[in-house]
């Protein structure tokens, strides 16, 4: 591939073309190249592997993984965007472009081609690394739990606050329903903060780079993509009223994930959601599968 061109010289190509970032998508390009490699680097794709890309924007990011993974998926919602990244990427034959928005599939899901993404060869895997617009970057990480194949790791440049949501323990402030979806499938770890001026334009707030390592013994692992759909649910009604008792909490958690009522201990019953870890209330949610299956048995 040949050397990237100057920003001024892809920005006088941008206005060529009419565009003006919009914050409405969250585009604010990341342009320390230094930056770029340690999100390649991070993430560590060989050969053996498909890396997923959300937001491609100019391609920046694009070209690190490219000179590093078996395949890239690279996904952009606006088609200008993905016009210079192809054009200067013209080389780059293991990148496959798609134009369209991530959240496209059914029922605001992950787009078809990120659903479909699988390992480049036998013994890989699935990686996804972004630089999230920041308005999707709570929706899109909660529809990743639900991939056929889930993420051997993601690495993600994220706002600082979400990313501090997402690693937040059982109990604490900032400690809500997505931190517990993601923990029960995923070990959170902040990697670096990422300042607003390498950003062009510059956001108002400081990014994170956020790792999310697979739990392959996780409680949620092995489970099919349709029962994790069923725990986002469970959760998320659990977390509508984090702070109630779960003897009020629960039941509607499991009617809203379409689970039978299920006899809990008092010491569950006076406790709370935001009380308890991903693992906790996904041992809860199987226990109500279980007794769905039961009583479905002859």
């Amino acid at each position: 591939m040949t050397a990237r061109d100057p920003f001024a010289t892809l920005r006088a190509r941008m206005d060529a073309l009419g565009f003006r970032p919009s914050s409405g998508l969250g585009q604010n390009f990341l342009l320390d190249p230094s930056l770029h490699r340690f999100l390649a680097d991070q993430a560590a794709p060989t050969a053996a592997d498909t890396v997923v890309e959300i937001g491609v924007g100019l391609g920046f990011l694009t070209r690190e993984l490219a000179a590093r993974a078996g395949r890239v998926v690279a996904v952009e919602i606006d088609g200008r965007l993905l016009q210079l990244a192809r054009e200067d990427l013209a080389a780059a034959s293991t990148v496959e472009w798609v134009h369209g928005d991530a959240l496209d599939g059914p029922g605001r899901s992950l787009h078809p081609a990120i659903a479909a993404a699988a390992p480049a060869a036998v013994g890989g895997r699935v990686l996804l690394v972004a630089n999230l617009p920041y308005a999707v970057s709570g929706p899109l990480l909660a529809e990743v739990c639900a991939l056929p194949q889930l993420p051997a790791r993601c690495v993600l440049l994220v706002q600082k606050e979400l990313a501090q949501r997402v690693a937040a323990p059982a109990g604490a402030p900032d400690y809500g329903g997505l931190g517990a979806l993601l923990q029960a499938l995923f070990v959170p770890r902040l990697l670096r903060d990422v300042s607003p001026q390498v950003f062009r334009p510059r956001p108002k707030v400081v990014s994170a780079v956020l790792e999310l390592a697979l739990r392959p013994a996780g409680p949620l692992a092995a489970r099919s993509a349709s029962d994790r759909r069923s725990f986002a649910v469970f959760v998320r009604q659990l977390f509508q009223q984090r702070r109630k008792a779960l003897r009020t909490t629960l039941p509607a958690a499991l009617a809203a994930a379409g689970l039978p009522a299920v006899a809990w201990p008092d010491d569950v019953l006076q406790g709370r959601a935001e009380r308890a870890s991903g693992d906790t209330i996904a041992a809860w949610w199987a226990r109500a599968v279980a007794g769905a299956a039961g009583t479905a048995r002859p």
